[in-house]
């Protein structure tokens, strides 16, 4: 009877990767993955840094677009660091009648006297509005068929009145 010498030992059997895959969730965390040749923690994305929008860079510690300049805690009056776009934005809101210039960062009046003239009225700063001036002969009767407008100063056909 020949007695062999007992077979070498067999190498470890390697993790399959959906075991790689948990371990690494477990120790790295959600963004990152085990390396397993470095037994370092390194971004998913692996050796491809995605492209960040302008004012960012990959942060390759937290595996994410970061701003390339810290918060301004001095954004000028009326605005605010915006941390998408990494710079300071306009934060103000405006009346109605009085649209938003972002350029600007002002509320801008979208009336002028020039304006008002054409139409008939007369430009008020305050509200930035047009308003018609009172008519000077004040409520008349009119014939039947027909009511006073106040917007001509007349007396028009009913129909044309305007609907509320």
């Amino acid at each position: 009877m020949h007695h062999y010498p007992p077979p070498p030992p067999l190498p470890p059997p390697r993790p399959s990767q959906q075991h790689l895959d948990i371990l690494s969730a477990d120790v790295c965390g959600k963004d990152k993955e085990l390396d397993v040749e470095t037994c370092q923690c390194v971004c998913r994305r692996g050796d491809k840094t995605p492209d960040c929008s302008p004012n960012r860079h990959f942060d390759r510690n937290i595996c994410r677009c970061v701003c390339s300049v810290p918060p301004s805690p001095s954004c000028p009056q009326n605005h605010v660091f915006n941390k998408d776009t990494c710079q300071c934005t306009c934060s103000r809101t405006c009346p109605r009648h009085q649209p938003l210039n972002r350029t600007k960062c002002s509320c801008e009046c979208n009336e002028s006297p020039n304006k008002c003239f054409l139409r008939g009225r007369r430009f008020h700063q305050n509200t930035c509005s047009c308003l018609r001036p009172p008519c000077e002969v004040r409520r008349r009767r009119c014939e039947p068929g027909f009511s006073f407008s106040e917007e001509v100063c007349r007396c028009v056909p009913s129909h044309w009145r305007r609907l509320d």
